[in-house]
């Protein structure tokens, strides 16, 4: 039986979260394909459509955390900064704007560093609650969108965008070790106190740990392409 209250990681629902997202975005990806075959400025459009989608699930969710969660706004919680608010926007800005460097960020960010979200989630509630079915669609159009754009868009990430995608994440870890400080927040889990990172060692040695394995992680998502070949160096789209 499923449990609506919580959630468990290998349990049934969350077999059941990726099979629907896997078999969701397939869905996506073959239609926006059949579209550039008969109609390459329909397909455009439809990307634009999914961007915009997108856009409003990103400001309601926003809103949510900061004027209807349970509990109220806190500085150190409902602020939309984390990893995932800031890839929800670039999915938006990316499909709305498929600018080559845009698309990059995106796609690093998007497999590299929220992936692990569908193997390890760092959630409790069950179906029952609202806070389940925003937690998996944000991180569904996180990593979908970052996978859209190289099955449905033909991008591949090359070593310049990789560079770029690192010199992002270097600022945004500076100025979020910054909000963090003064905040007394777990902004990217690189907080002084952060449970799913204590395993790494006391704060703030753990942190230099964390950043590598930040680095790690989107190189991971440039090796499939390192391997199967040459990257083509044509952006993700011209519109």
């Amino acid at each position: 039986m499923i449990d609506l209250d919580s959630f468990q990681k290998g349990s049934v629902v969350h077999g059941l979260v990726i099979l629907t997202s896997i078999a969701v975005l397939s869905a996506i990806v073959w239609y926006s394909r059949r579209l550039a075959r008969r109609d390459k400025s329909s397909a455009v459009w439809y990307r634009r459509c999914l961007g915009l989608a997108v856009l409003v699930f990103q400001v309601l969710h926003t809103l949510y955390w900061i004027f209807w969660r349970e509990g109220g706004f806190v500085w150190s919680e409902g602020l939309p900064v984390h990893i995932c608010d800031i890839a929800g926007f670039l999915a938006a800005a990316a499909l709305l704007f498929p600018l080559r460097r845009l698309v990059a960020i995106f796609y690093f960010w998007g497999v590299g560093l929220s992936t692990m979200a569908f193997i390890l989630p760092v959630i409790e509630e069950g179906p029952g609650y609202l806070v389940f079915w925003t937690f998996w669609v944000s991180h569904f159009i996180i990593v979908g969108g970052a996978l859209f754009f190289v099955l449905a868009e033909g991008f591949r990430p090359n070593r310049n965008d990789f560079i770029t995608a690192l010199v992002f994440s270097a600022v945004y870890g500076a100025a979020i070790m910054v909000v963090n400080h003064r905040l007394g927040s777990n902004y990217a889990y690189l907080g002084k106190e952060s449970p799913p990172t204590e395993l790494f060692g006391p704060w703030p040695a753990r942190v230099p740990l964390l950043l590598l394995i930040g680095v790690v992680l989107q190189f991971m998502a440039w090796v499939p392409f390192l391997v199967l070949g040459r990257p083509r160096t044509h952006a993700a789209g011209s519109s």
